[in-house]
Formats: structure tokens, C-alpha cells, sequence
């Protein structure tokens, strides 16, 4: 990853040092400066990040009527090149950033349908007087804007922008409080901070002419093929595919992957050992998580057979070494926005067994869920189409007693209108989709109904409408804002740890044809990710592909170290006044008694975890006045950083009047 920022709206000196200083964490080590009379661009990077198997080593390019920087990491590139070609468009390097400038000048605002990658951008096109900037389709790069009047700011940092207007402190409560409540969908497309929103995932935001739009460029497939190849010949299609994903992401070094029991993880293992000549196999190396002998949910079994399949030693990390929560108060504090992921230790003690293998890239299984299962809503498909009996079955095959099948397979039929009368009339406890979760005990109903939590929770869940529930569900689970979200601030959060993070299941050509594929596929109560498995026969040995995952390992290690960690938690949220609860978010009686509870373990998951995320906003916003003070701290060291900058490449690149740099390309 790497932090840019881009302008239309003049930044006076100390809001842009500002913003800078916010992005040091995704760079710090080469930053550059292009700007003329109508926009500006910075960007700043590591330094590993500028050899060939990550950005390059170009920062800015400039040349002719364009200026483009990225973010970015493009795979399948011999069919970007071909395509480039025929378009009568020659890159003139091999970087991300080249062949960005290349798509564009070949297929203007269209080029992000022909990209397949990780990418955030932004593009200055001065004879049309256009910005352009764009974002994955799975938005795995973070990307956020902000508009005043006609202009526009694009940053990788929600916080780099707010600071750069002076409105760090200006939040956005819905956005927060939504958290606070646990209603994870509620934020929906906004941040902590007011007048800040991500760019949405397989969206181009265009800036010209005074006005400010997002087109979105792609959509997951909204229905199944009706002709679909047979499912042999898709196994070995899906075998290839998975395969080459993987050898687009790999370095030209050792690459690890991160590695547990379940068919995802092990698939991108094994189909890039498949991939891979059998004198370079030591390239791909499992790094994995190792739990006692004794849990239930121990896959150790299972990782050892995957790797002895092809040869390769594991690196174990013991789960009893890594924590869950320490020092969860202190990364609040520093972090742009609230931390989004309960499990960013676990996922950073992973990134530092990578960089000991001697590698800066991972990979993990991110996307088999969402790609080659659903959930036991295929019930209400199978209401809906007539097939009672089979419906039957399949609710006893699930171990489902009446009212779960009744949730599941009738409840999803009713009109959104009748649900929504029988909530009012029932109260908050009923809910109207089966994602659906309530808010936590704490919350105020007065907040709740004066922002509208429950209505925006709602609304993202019934956002996406499909040819079926079951597909329904696999393409809003694939681009729910969360998922991004989460992805954006874990990516962060590695590259601190010296390592950028990958996942070949989320490669554009899998998602795809993934969907294409027919729902049984990814319904079969006895053997789920049926494809997925079939697709690994014959690269993995038969036990991993029989018995999969077993995920009560993870959970009973979270209920653990939440037992450990919660009551010295606790006693720090309560040692200071409530800011949720001097917002009016909180009953601050009510979330003592609940926290109570779950420092006693008497409370159930849902709460354990809602618990969590109110903490996570509570001490963020404690940390309010310590960001600001450390963000005028660093903006100080940004700006002598620059100036010096400016003097050490005197006479190799253009300096503009105000001091900024044009990094020209030859």
C-alpha cells in the first residue's frame, strides 16, 4: 500500500502538512509532490515497496496532458498488455502506475474495466481539466474523498483529508454510534469523520466542469449461466484459474501463505505449488496458527497434511503466544478511524512470521465463503419455487427444529413492507432479515431512532437483489461495506509489519466465474465449497478435502482471551467519563451491567462482541486530542522533510513556485 492525496481545492501549506503526516504510516520513506494552478498530488511510500514486485520505482507520472498515482499492485498483465496493443497504446514502463497511465490514455475513463488488480488511483487529465480516481472491485485498497463546493480531496486516509480541511474533530455520529450498537452494516458508505466517504468499490469518482460524480465500472454477476459448462470440466477451469492467481500474486523471493484447515487457504496453497516448477516449490511456504492438542478445533492435523503433501515445513506460531486485545486502548488512540478487526494481532503476529520466512508478500483464503458457499437461505429458494419436500430434507439434513426453519425458509419470503409493520409492532427484538442483528442492550432508543441505526442497517442488507436469495446473499456478502472497510484498515496494519497482503480468490476472473456457477454448487449441506473441493482433487490429500475446517478452534480461542483480557479492559473504559454516553449514545448503567457480565462470562458471543466495538469508539475518542497534537507534531517534521526534499533534487526535477515538486518521466 501506499498514501497519496489529491486535490482540486487549494490546501493552504499547513492543512496539506497535515494531511501528509496522517499518510506517513502507509509510507514515510520516499514522498513526492506534483501540483500546477488546479491540482495538487502527494504521494509517500516504503521503500521496499518501490522494487518490482510492488509499486516500482516511480512515485508521480507526469508526462504530456497526464499525471497519475497509484496505490496499486495490476496482475494478468500479458492479456492487459495484448489488450493495450490492439487499442494502438504502448506503455512505456512496466510499473502499476505505467500501465494505469497506458489504460487511460487507451480507453479513458473506461480503463478500470480492463484492470485487474488491487488498486487505488488518481489520474489529472489537464487537457479536459478531469480528475479521475478509482478503486478495486473488491475495494481491498482504501480510497475516500471528500467535496467542497466544486472541488474535490482524494486520499488513501479518511483522517488525511479531515485534517487537511481542519475538521479532525468534526465527526460523524451516525457512523460512530452505529458501531457503538454493534450494527456493523449501519455505517454503510461513510466514515468517523463528517463530509468524508470511501469511494465504493468498483467505482471511478470524475471530478470537471464543477461537478462531482461516481460510475461505477463492474458488477458481480447478478444471476447464475443457464448454460453453464458442466461442472467437471469447471473444476479443472476453476483449478487454472485459482492457479494463476496465484502465480500473478507471488514475489519473485519466497511468498507465504497463510495457511489453516479449511479448503481456502489450502487451495491457494496447493494450486500454487501445482503451479510452481518442482526445484522452486520451497518459494510457497504455509505459515500457520497452531492450537493445543486438546481443542476441539485444532486443524494442526490437517495444515501438516496439506504441507507433507507437497513437501513443505510449516512455520508455527503457538496460538498461547498471541494476544487478542493488549494495548487495544493505545492502538485505538492512534488509529485514523475506529480499529476494525478484533483479530489485527493475530493477523499482525502472522505478518511478522512472514517477514522471519524472509518475504514481504501473503496470502490467505479471503473470498472462499463468500464465493463457494451460501448459507441454509437456499430454505426460502426452495419454499419459493414449490420444492416443499426437498426443502424438508434439506432443514433435516440441517439439524434446523421448526423455528429456525421457519426463519430461514418462510420469513425471507415476506414483502419488506409487512416486515417492516411487524417490527414496529413488535418492537426492536423482531427482526426483518436474517442477517439482521439486533442493536446491543446499551444503546439508547432515542439515538437509535434520531439517526436511524436500525433503518441503515437494514437498507444495506436489502441493497443488493439477485436472481435468487441464495445468490442474493453471496454477491451483498462480497461487497458489503464492512468487508472493505475492515480490508483497508488490516492492510494498514500490515504494512506497518513490513508486508503487503494478498488474496487470489478475490482475483476478478474467479469472482466471476465463481458467480456464474450454478447455486448447488455452493448449497450442499454434506460437502460445501462443493466446487471448490472438486477443483482440488488430486492436489490435496483426500482428508483435508473430506473434512474442511473445523472453526470452533478460532472461536474458543477469542472466548478465551476475552475472558482474560475484558476485565482490565473494563476497569479503563469505566476510569474516565463516558464520551459515548456524554454523546447520548450509550445507557451508561446498562453497558456497566453488560460489560459485567461479560468480564464474568455470563454473556453470550453477539454481546462479547458488541462489547468490543463500543470499547473500540470509546477509548478512539479519548484519543481525539492526542492525534491532534501528534499530527501537528509530525506535520512539522513532513514540511522540513519535503523542503529538504525540494533542495536535495535541485537540478533533476522541476520545482514549482510554491516549493512543490514535478517529478517528470522520461
Amino acid at each position: 500500500m501506499t498514501g497519496l492525496l489529491a486535490s482540486t481545492h487549494r490546501l493552504p501549506p499547513a492543512g496539506l502538512h497535515r494531511a501528509m503526516a496522517c499518510l506517513t504510516f502507509l509510507g514515510g520513506d520516499r514522498s513526492e509532490r506534483w501540483s500546477d494552478d488546479c491540482v495538487e498530488i502527494d504521494i509517500t511510500r516504503k521503500h521496499w515497496e518501490l522494487s518490482d514486485d510492488f509499486s516500482g520505482n516511480i512515485a508521480i507520472f507526469a508526462r504530456d496532458h497526464l499525471v497519475v498515482a497509484a496505490d496499486a499492485t495490476i496482475y494478468d498483465r500479458p492479456a492487459l498488455i495484448s489488450a493495450l496493443a490492439a487499442a494502438g497504446v504502448r506503455p512505456i514502463g512496466s510499473t502499476p502506475t505505467h500501465l494505469i497511465a497506458a489504460a487511460y490514455r487507451a480507453w479513458g475513463v473506461r480503463l478500470a474495466e480492463h484492470l485487474n488488480g488491487d488498486y487505488a488511483f488518481v489520474i489529472w487529465d489537464s487537457i479536459r481539466q478531469r480528475l479521475v480516481a478509482g478503486r478495486d472491485p473488491t475495494g481491498i485498497r482504501p480510497l475516500f474523498y471528500s467535496e467542497i463546493g466544486p472541488a474535490v480531496i482524494v486520499a488513501s486516509s479518511a483522517r488525511a483529508i479531515a485534517e487537511s480541511l481542519s475538521r479532525g474533530n468534526v465527526l460523524n455520529l451516525s457512523c460512530l454510534g452505529g458501531q457503538v450498537a454493534g450494527l456493523i452494516n449501519s455505517p454503510g458508505t461513510e466514515t468517523a469523520y463528517d463530509g468524508v466517504d470511501p469511494v465504493p468499490p468498483a467505482h471511478l469518482l470524475i471530478s470537471g466542469s464543477g461537478h462531482v460524480r461516481l460510475e461505477r465500472y463492474w458488477r458481480p454477476p447478478l444471476e447464475p449461466d443457464r448454460n453453464p459448462m458442466g461442472e467437471a470440466d469447471a473444476r479443472v477451469a476453476l483449478r487454472e484459474l485459482v492457479a494463476t492467481a496465484v502465480g500473478d500474486r507471488m514475489s519473485s523471493g519466497r511468498t507465504t501463505v497463510w495457511m489453516d484447515g479449511a479448503v481456502d487457504s489450502t487451495a491457494v496453497f496447493a494450486a500454487g505449488q501445482h503451479r510452481l516448477p518442482a526445484l522452486d516449490r520451497s518459494r510457497l511456504r504455509p505459515v500457520s496458527i497452531s492450537y493445543p492438542p486438546d481443542d476441539p478445533g485444532s486443524e494442526d492435523d490437517l495444515v501438516e497434511a496439506a504441507a507433507e503433501y507437497w513437501g513443505a515445513k510449516v512455520q508455527w506460531l503457538q496460538s498461547s503466544d498471541i494476544p487478542l486485545l493488549d494495548s487495544l486502548e493505545e492502538r485505538a488512540q492512534e488509529s485514523d478511524e475506529p480499529p476494525a478487526h478484533l483479530q489485527e494481532l493475530w493477523n499482525r503476529a502472522l505478518a511478522r512470521a512472514t517477514r522471519a520466512a524472509g518475504s514481504r508478500v501473503a496470502l490467505d483464503g479471503t473470498g472462499g465463503d463468500r464465493l463457494f458457499h451460501v448459507s441454509d437461505i437456499v430454505l426460502a429458494d426452495l419454499v419459493r419455487g414449490g420444492r416443499w419436500l426437498e426443502a424438508l430434507r434439506h432443514a433435516r439434513a440441517c439439524g434446523h427444529g421448526w423455528s429456525q426453519a421457519m426463519r430461514l425458509g418462510i420469513l425471507p419470503l415476506a414483502p419488506p413492507a409487512l416486515s417492516d409493520l411487524a417490527s414496529r409492532l413488535a418492537g426492536p427484538r423482531f427482526l426483518r432479515h436474517y442477517l439482521e442483528r439486533p442493536p446491543a442492550p446499551w444503546m439508547r432508543a432515542d439515538f437509535l431512532a434520531r439517526h436511524e441505526l436500525r433503518e441503515r442497517d437494514l437498507a444495506v442488507l436489502r441493497a443488493v437483489r439477485a436472481a435468487s436469495l441464495a445468490h442474493t446473499e453471496s454477491v451483498l456478502l462480497l461487497t458489503l461495506p464492512a468487508w472493505d472497510g475492515g480490508a483497508g484498515y488490516m492492510r494498514g496494519a500490515l504494512l506497518q509489519e513490513g508486508i503487503e497482503n494478498r488474496s487470489p480468490l478475490l482475483d476478478r476472473r474467479i469472482v466471476e466465474f465463481a458467480l456464474s456457477r450454478p447455486i448447488q454448487e455452493r448449497a450442499s449441506v454434506h460437502a460445501p465449497k462443493t466446487l471448490l473441493r472438486g477443483a482440488m482433487q488430486g492436489l490435496l490429500p483426500a482428508r483435508v478435502l473430506e473434512l474442511g475446517s473445523r472453526p470452533a478452534g478460532t472461536i474458543r480461542f477469542s472466548r478465551l482471551r476475552m475472558r482474560e483480557a475484558y476485565p482490565g479492559l473494563v476497569e479503563r473504559l469505566f476510569a474516565q467519563p463516558l464520551r459515548i454516553a456524554d454523546m447520548g449514545m450509550v445507557d451508561p448503567d446498562a453497558l456497566r451491567t453488560a460489560a459485567s457480565r461479560v468480564s464474568a462470562g455470563q454473556a453470550d458471543d453477539d454481546v462479547r462482541a458488541n462489547l468490543f466495538h463500543a470499547m473500540k469508539v470509546e477509548f478512539w475518542l479519548r484519543g481525539l486530542e492526542v492525534r491532534a497534537a501528534n499530527v501537528d507534531g509530525a506535520a512539522r517534521v513532513v514540511d522540513s522533510a519535503l523542503r529538504q526534499n525540494v533542495a536535495n533534487c535541485a537540478g533533476q526535477s522541476p520545482v514549482n513556485l510554491d516549493g512543490s515538486i514535478y517529478v517528470s518521466e522520461t
